[in-house]
């Protein structure tokens, strides 16, 4: 049997240390070592690193071949990596002897196989990292490799290690081999950092959040398989809308180290950071108008200047548009269950809304009764109920840290009981309500999550009115 001239060079080294063991000896070990790990994980040059590592053998002073993602096993000390570099990840402190320090992630991938890189400290070479794009190659030299929390593989390095970019790496296409079709998204991804390709299939929606004192934006869309299967809530932070040329209906795009999160209906969404990308793979076809679409509700947002949001209804899809300057007292000021066209999801001038008519059947298919919420299809509603609890509030902390204020209480009508949530400045639409009041929400958002029963939840769009009551002896 050929054997590898790497772990041939280890073995020599070995043997210049053990002077004691045979060639024999030491091939023996390393293959014993490759038999206790199990066939296919580990290749003869790793399995020589941790046999040189059990007999107290640093092989730090012998030239070094780069070893490969695929060939790395916790345990093994100063070797040299080479990868290719995949993004950002976040900025770590920690407590050390001389106080707190940093670390800074990253990730880092070959054929098949994507890592996490930690720098310890602030090494030269960590701002080299920073300027790299998706498929750049890199050789990191020094390294440790140890067990992450999912039992995957971890290169650590500090600033007693260094960083080489070869002039020559593997094609970019390369990054198809860590990626994964968005209809094989699932709950075994949870927690993870993924390359997934998919089709974009709604419109790409802005929103703003709050970070401390700063507001900042962040887009919202849909994915599904590029053949038609599963679909995806993808929510990139940080990045607004226009920031995102080519990323529209129909687009088939790449989205580069966005996590696998469960959201707030219990279904698995792909969440991005400023670490993320997205790679346009073909760009969305162009759209000859303006559309219409079922206004479900409208309503004025608090801000700095005049502001609105409405909730529409394109087919099943639901769209939000934000309008500023003096399209916000337009769009606030339509009725429920009008049929308008809208120029784009952000409108700042009359002219970019125009009220087509109403349609009160379509709104009436959208009211719902506790009781049915379960099996509701859409994630949109009208409910019609009686305030039973006041209003509570606390502050939440987000999984980001950020301090989040949540609004709630219960509402009913004959069928039964529901909850219903407000966050941020949408709390507000829930402090003036008094117990006993008949209310009628228009665009309130349906939330399921495992375990738990469905419950309601307030955004800047959801109009609640005062509502009529029924003639009597008719149940509300």
């Amino acid at each position: 049997m050929e054997r590898d001239p790497r772990a041939a060079a280890i073995v020599d080294e070995i043997l210049r240390r053990r002077p004691d063991l045979s060639a024999e000896e030491v091939w023996d070990m390393i293959h014993r070592k490759m038999e206790e790990v199990g066939a296919g994980y580990l290749t003869e040059v790793g399995a020589g690193y941790l046999v040189a590592s059990d007999l107290g053998i640093d092989l730090s002073s012998m030239p070094r071949q780069p070893l490969g993602l695929s060939e790395l096993r916790p345990g093994l000390r100063r070797v040299d990596v080479r990868a290719l570099f995949l993004c950002k990840g976040r900025e770590l402190s920690f407590e050390g002897r001389g106080g707190v320090g940093r670390a800074y992630e990253y990730r880092v991938f070959d054929a098949g196989a994507i890592a996490r890189l930690v720098v310890w400290g602030d090494p030269d070479f960590r701002r080299v990292l920073d300027t790299l794009r998706p498929g750049d190659a890199l050789v990191i030299s020094g390294a440790s490799i140890r067990a992450g929390r999912t039992g995957e593989v971890e290169v650590h390095v500090d600033d007693r290690g260094s960083l080489d970019i070869p002039r020559e790496g593997p094609p970019r296409t390369i990054i198809e081999s860590v990626t994964i079709d968005a209809s094989e998204v699932g709950e075994g991804h949870l927690g993870r950092p993924l390359v997934v390709r998919g089709r974009v299939d709604s419109d790409p929606q802005e929103r703003e959040y709050a970070r401390g004192s700063e507001v900042r934006p962040l887009t919202y869309f849909t994915v599904t398989g590029e053949g038609g299967g599963g679909r995806l809530r993808v929510v990139a932070w940080g990045r607004a809308a226009g920031s995102m040329p080519g990323v529209g209906r129909g687009a088939v795009v790449r989205l580069i180290c966005f996590r696998a999160r469960r959201g707030r209906d219990g279904s698995v969404e792909l969440h991005g950071d400023e670490g993320s990308s997205i790679e346009v793979i073909s760009g969305a076809p162009s759209r000859a108008r303006a559309e219409e679409v079922l206004l479900v509700s409208s309503d004025r947002v608090p801000g700095d200047g005049p502001r609105a949001e409405a909730a529409l209804l394109s087919g099943d899809e639901l769209v939000t548009v934000v309008a500023t300057g003096e399209a916000a007292e337009a769009l606030a000021g339509v009725p429920p269950g009008s049929v308008v066209r809208v120029r784009s999801t952000r409108i700042s001038s009359r002219g970019d809304l125009e009220v087509l008519g109403r349609r009160p059947d379509l709104l009436e298919q959208l009211t719902v009764a506790a009781r049915d919420l379960g099996a509701y299809g859409r994630r949109i509603c009208v409910f019609e109920g009686v305030v039973l609890s006041r209003a509570t509030e606390r502050e939440v902390t987000s999984r980001t840290g950020e301090s989040l204020r949540r609004a709630s209480l219960m509402i009913g009508d004959h069928t039964g009981e529901v909850e219903l949530v407000a966050w941020r400045g949408a709390a507000d639409k829930l402090s003036g309500l008094e117990v006993g009041e008949r209310v009628r929400i228009y665009g309130a958002l349906v939330v399921r999550r495992e375990g738990r029963p469905p419950s309601l939840e307030v955004r800047g769009f959801t109009r609640i009115e005062g509502a009529r009551r029924p003639p009597p002896g008719q149940k509300a």
